[in-house]
């Protein structure tokens, strides 16, 4: 995960990791010799950097296909446009979720490697097509990673139907010889697959309705590192969202079926946060070992003047990262704590607070069988175990990459402070035990593949990055 973490709006996950991973698993297939015949033999000329303490394997240059030989593998690496520098993969594109149906398409990945052999540059155009009533949908995103510190990206997106937007970000913990942290964020989208249950954990799937969030999202950052491992960051935040009507007709409108939650006439909120982070992990963009905490406390207000409010938001995130069986086995903990605080509460709701400004479960991150806004309250706890297995490391495309196997544990729930039965803390956890499949381009990009289940039945996320 980056040092600076956010969540990517729905409309621009990227799912052709699917492709990615089924064409790695055909080329692992083949046996060691065919490998061998694919990949060409060494070239004593080509430059391979050392490995590196922080995180990185191995890096290789890509190679010139031209060379190889005539194996059956080759006809099918022949037909990508490599060449030095940059890799082109043409891919199939597809993927589901519980909360936005099914896409299906296609992509073309263009990876760009710098001297040491690293990928520091990739550039996606893809096309898919939605059957929930986005229809036709095409995005171009960019990643850029000029080192471990440093990380930017440019997302543009179009549906036919209400699925648009753009994201810019830039993340650098290392400014001023690594002294200072900036980042900032902005993007501007409609979510059509928004959902909202209801508060609290005991929320059914009957309740389930549907919404679009219209959003503009603004947030800066500045922080020092106080130690090598200490950081103090103070974060600047406006997010001004609008709540319309969604996309997925066989739903129930959600201004319909509460229509006096707080926040549904729509929220500008300026937020004012300080952030105390302790990391030792050896990257942050593919942590093998040590511990990460971070402590943010957050004062916001609602600028809209028939709904001017003022709250407090206070979040704990604290990981750990254990590498064993020499390094082939990573096993990962994370505990999450959240909530709003310094309203009064009535009848279980958190009054003044905008319903999407509060602590929510669900998603690729948090407890993967369920959706994104699956659960919301005034409070939420998590817990997450994940055993990172490393089970294959090839050179593919020119590119240093690896195979993991993760199964995982995620466990948590939500909760009003005024309701009586929430003092009985273990009651009504949400359990989602499932399994990822992570490809790992080294020293830079983590595409995954979770599939977990959990009471609402199964669900699969598919995107970029680490879930933590």
């Amino acid at each position: 995960m980056s040092a600076i973490d956010e969540t990517v709006p729905d409309g621009i996950v990227l799912i052709y990791w699917v492709g990615i991973l089924t064409i790695q698993a055909l080329l692992f297939a083949l046996s060691p010799a065919d490998a061998a015949e694919v990949y060409g033999p060494p070239n004593p000329q080509q430059s391979i950097p050392s490995t590196q303490d922080k995180q990185n394997g191995a890096g290789v240059s890509p190679k010139d296909l031209t060379n190889l030989g005539s194996p059956p593998a080759e006809h099918a690496l022949k037909s990508l446009p490599t060449q030095p520098g940059y890799t082109v993969i043409p891919l199939p594109a597809f993927a589901t979720n519980r909360n936005e149906g099914y896409w299906a398409g296609g992509l073309t990945p263009i990876l760009k490697t710098n001297s040491k052999g690293d990928t520091d540059e990739m550039f996606v155009p893809q096309y898919l097509y939605n059957n929930k009533g986005v229809g036709h949908y095409g995005s171009l995103n960019y990643f850029g990673y000029p080192s471990d510190r440093e990380q930017y990206h440019a997302f543009v997106w179009y549906g036919q139907k209400l699925d648009q937007g753009v994201d810019l970000g830039y993340k650098n913990v290392g400014v001023g010889s690594g002294r200072y942290i900036l980042a900032a964020d902005l993007a501007a989208f409609k979510d059509p697959f928004a959902r909202f249950f209801g508060f609290g954990s005991r929320t059914s799937e009957a309740q389930e309705t549907n919404y679009t969030s219209r959003e503009l999202l603004v947030k800066l950052t500045a922080g020092i590192w106080l130690t090598p491992d200490l950081a103090l960051m103070l974060t600047e935040r406006y997010r001004n969202v609008r709540v319309d009507d969604g996309i997925v007709v066989s739903l129930p409108r959600t201004a319909q079926q509460f229509p006096a939650i707080p926040g549904i006439q729509g929220a500008q909120v300026l937020g004012h946060g300080l952030t105390l982070r302790y990391d030792t992990r050896d990257s942050q963009l593919m942590p093998t070992k040590g511990a990460y905490v971070n402590v943010l406390a957050e004062f916001n207000q609602n600028l809209q003047p028939e709904e001017e409010d003022q709250w407090g938001h206070a979040q704990l995130d604290a990981r750990r990262y254990i590498p064993h069986a020499s390094d082939q086995m990573i096993f990962v903990s994370r505990m999450l704590f959240e909530g709003v605080f310094g309203q009064i509460e009535r009848r279980g709701t958190t009054l003044g607070v905008p319903f999407y400004e509060q602590a929510t479960l669900g998603g690729e991150n948090t407890l993967r069988a369920f959706g994104r806004g699956r659960y919301i309250g005034s409070w939420a706890v998590l817990a997450n175990l994940e055993e990172r297995v490393t089970v294959l490391n090839k050179t593919m495309f020119g590119v240093n990459t690896h195979l993991e196997l993760a199964p995982f544990l995620d466990m948590g729930r939500v909760g009003q402070s005024s309701v009586k039965a929430d003092h009985l803390f273990y009651k009504h956890f949400q359990f989602s035990p499932g399994v990822g499949f992570r490809l790992l381009i080294k020293p830079t990009i983590v595409g995954r593949f979770d599939v977990a289940y959990g009471s609402d039945g199964a669900n699969v996320f598919v995107g970029l990055d680490y879930p933590f």
